[in-house]
């Protein structure tokens, strides 16, 4: 009896709104207008451009930096990466020229006397391209 009871409750319930439909959708449908006399833009992408980067441990357990350049440019481009780590108040730079062929993609490496571990528990990374 206190089953029949339960389940005329649940009943009364999912018909009554509880479940009774999928919640609507809210907010605006569209992006907000651009203030007035400042047009908004989407910004170029340069050709040349750092497509992918990560780090890992050496075999010793220093810091190492990898990626990939890539050249959306009609001609092969030599570029200049440069990576900036910086752990506490210590921060160190490398350079490395990439020669990346035209809508191709090409490797990057370099390595730090920084400590892995000593990076990984709240080091920075920057990677750019000169």
């Amino acid at each position: 009896m206190e089953r029949r009871r339960l389940l005329g409750l649940v009943a009364v319930g999912l018909s009554s709104g509880c479940l009774g439909g999928l919640p609507n959708a809210t907010g605006p449908r569209n992006p907000p207008e651009a203030p007035a006399g400042e047009p908004r833009e989407t910004p170029e992408v340069p050709p040349v451009r750092i497509a992918t980067f990560d780090f890992e441990s050496t075999d010793d357990g220093h810091l190492r930096v990898f990626g990939e350049v890539v050249n959306d440019a009609g001609s092969e481009r030599l570029v200049t990466v440069r990576v900036r780590v910086k752990v506490g108040e210590t921060e160190s730079i490398r350079d490395t020229g990439v020669r990346v062929a035209s809508g191709e993609t090409a490797s990057f490496s370099v390595e730090f006397d920084t400590e892995y571990d000593a990076f990984a528990s709240g080091g920075e990374i920057d990677v750019t391209i000169l």
